[in-house]
């Protein structure tokens, strides 16, 4: 029975025994992982960012923390082998080696104080999950990002939900201007009254109207999913004003059978669920605000090259 891919903290000791001899990062993953007998499923499992697989990430930082108790060195880019403060912990106290026992270790102290150097007095250098080792810091970042993302989309449908349904027809119109329906200067309106044919928005694409995408908007709780009938009518509405461009939109979702029936119609309609409005609001910085940008830095091997 396999087992998950293990905290980098609990690769430490299987990374300091590959150590005795140098070796590339790269080539130690594969190892460890046929070491691990990790599967297809598991040796391509991504981080949160989706940048590099977990196995990858989690060596490399196994990796990263030995270099800077002094138990492993990097003679050149990529590579990495024991110390001999290493070859001591390898023989004596591999058993021991993990988090808590590199934080005895002077040169790790140290580390830990340069990474908390910026922090007022009294607050902690490493979270929770960094001080246990269950997640390198990349994966913590990656994961943090993920659950602030989902609770941001949960309040925007909220918020959506709360106001009018002409709130939502402005927004839908707003939206779709943002992402590039026709340029900057094409006008967009909102028709906004009765009568409207299932019409709540007529984008032009170019001065003269001649090309018109038509939208709908229907604000609907998450439970409330859009069916084939109000399909069929925005068609039918596209239809009767010779329109071939349409684009409908919910805070909720579209039936199966909704969509399956979009394929066998001539004209160009495209659906936006709850979940994609949201992405798209975000993505166009619609109802949302920038509150803090973070930089990630990597080193620039090719700069240090001395050639």
């Amino acid at each position: 029975m396999n087992l998950p891919v293990p905290s980098y903290e609990d690769l430490m000791p299987l990374v300091l025994r590959r150590a005795k001899t140098e070796h590339r990062v790269r080539d130690a993953v594969s190892v460890i992982a046929d070491e691990l007998n990790l599967t297809e499923e598991e040796r391509e499992e991504t981080i949160p960012s989706g940048q590099t697989t977990l196995i990858s990430s989690r060596v490399a930082w196994a990796v990263t923390y030995l270099v800077q108790a002094g138990l492993l060195t990097r003679p050149k880019r990529g590579h990495f082998v024991i110390t001999e403060q290493g070859q001591t912990v390898l023989e004596n106290d591999l058993s021991r080696l993990n988090l808590a026992y590199l934080k005895n270790i002077p040169e790790f102290i140290d580390f830990m104080n340069r990474k908390g150097s910026s922090k007022t007095e009294g607050e902690t250098s490493v979270s929770s999950d960094v001080a246990t080792g269950d997640k390198s810091p990349e994966e913590i970042i990656g994961s943090a990002y993920q659950e602030l993302e989902a609770d941001l989309k949960e309040q925007v449908l909220e918020r959506i939900l709360q106001n009018s349904p002409a709130f939502f027809e402005h927004l839908v119109v707003r939206l779709l201007s943002s992402l590039g329906y026709g340029r900057s200067d094409t006008l967009a309106e909102v028709m906004g009254k009765v009568g409207d044919g299932g019409i709540d928005g007529i984008i032009h694409q170019d001065k003269l109207g001649l090309d018109v995408v038509y939208v709908q908007a229907k604000r609907y709780a998450p439970g409330n999913a859009v069916s084939r009938p109000e399909l069929q009518a925005f068609v039918g509405t596209l239809a009767g004003v010779s329109a071939h461009k349409g684009v409908f939109v919910t805070t909720s979702r579209f039936s199966p059978n909704a969509l399956e029936y979009l394929k066998t119609v001539n004209a160009r309609v495209i659906t936006i669920d709850g979940h994609r409005l949201v992405d798209l609001m975000i993505e166009g910085g619609v109802g949302v605000r920038v509150r803090k940008m973070f930089e990630l830095h990597r080193i620039d091997e090719d700069f240090f090259l001395d050639e």
